[in-house]
């Protein structure tokens, strides 16, 4: 099998390079495994370079150097290839997909993600194109798509910018009528959120579907309906912190602004004219809606395992 790693040499802090390359060398000669390295330039690059090793025909493991975007691209430029099996090693900001898997930490052991074993999982077909983790509409995405430019400000990196973006956010009307089709049920109403989820969390860290599958075939859909600003700063909390479900259901003393379902096919919906921010993956733009449509078991993942004593594969 070929081991590629796709570097995005901008995702995160610093350039990952730094502590892949030393990594890499070293699992290289412990496992007996040679490896090749491919840097991007230019958003979009690590679905090319994917696709290109994919179409090669040959067993080959990607392994997604950045973040959560990074690691989109890679799984869209494999989709399709039952060669090719896609690999996270998160050096992104958020890198939210693989907490889906609990600890994050071995995702960083490049040994153990060389000698890991690759499962099936679901991806979310989209407008946009294949989404690994979450997509969503609302404040979130709002928030996220203005924080880029606040960034730009001196000394307005990193929480600054969120801070500064939520709050020019709240200053404007929080919901937004939507038209939401689950599964051929239709809902309409003004919502605040409303994400389509499959895996478990996204934004750096916001459960917002705690007890979602990869593998199950469904996507988990939760909305988040009109509330005053005072009650929404409580239930972020809530929110972020996955203890708004229980069980396959909103906790009692939500259900009045919250929704639940599990469904295959959703479409959210603006009034003619409106184009909201959309968020696929932490990659947020305007959008005439949102279409996704879950891909049942459609990516070949890889879990990393750690060797063995003495270096051999397990």
């Amino acid at each position: 099998m070929e081991h590629v790693f796709i570097i995005n040499p901008v995702a995160g802090r610093a350039d990952a390079r730094s502590f892949l390359l030393p990594q890499l060398e070293k699992a290289k000669r412990a496992l007996g495994l040679a490896a090749q390295m491919e840097c991007t330039t230019r958003p979009g690059e690590a679905k090319d370079i994917a696709r290109r090793w994919a179409q090669k025909g040959a067993p080959v493991r990607l392994y997604a150097c950045g973040g959560d975007g990074t690691l989109n691209e890679v799984f869209a430029g494999a989709l399709g290839f039952a060669n090719a099996q896609v690999a996270s090693v998160p050096c992104g900001s958020g890198n939210d997909f693989i907490r889906t898997f609990g600890q994050s930490s071995l995702f960083l052991d490049i040994a153990a993600q060389m000698n890991g074993r690759a499962v099936p999982i679901d991806l979310i077909e989209t407008d946009s194109g294949v989404c690994a983790a979450i997509c969503s509409v609302g404040v979130d995405s709002e928030v996220a798509y203005g924080i880029p430019k606040f960034r730009r400000l001196p000394l307005c990196g990193g929480s600054m910018a969120y801070q500064l973006s939520i709050a020019l956010r709240v200053l404007r009307p929080l919901a937004k009528h939507l038209r939401i089709t689950v599964d051929g049920e239709t809902l309409e109403g003004d919502y605040v959120i409303a994400t389509v989820c499959n895996g478990k969390s996204y934004g750096g860290g916001y459960f917002a579907a705690p007890e979602a599958s990869v593998t199950d075939g469904l996507l988990d859909v939760v909305l988040v309906k009109k509330l005053s600003r005072l009650r929404l700063a409580k239930v972020l909390g809530i929110y972020k912190r996955g203890e708004h479900m229980h069980a396959g259901s909103v906790r009692e003393d939500l259900r009045d602004i919250m929704q639940f379902y599990r469904a295959r096919e959703v479409c959210i919906q603006p009034p003619a004219g409106m184009r909201p921010i959309v968020n696929i993956d932490g990659e947020c733009a305007p959008a005439d809606g949102l279409h996704a449509k879950v891909l049942p078991l459609a990516a070949s993942f890889v879990l990393p395992v750690l060797p063995a004593p003495g270096g051999k594969r397990g």
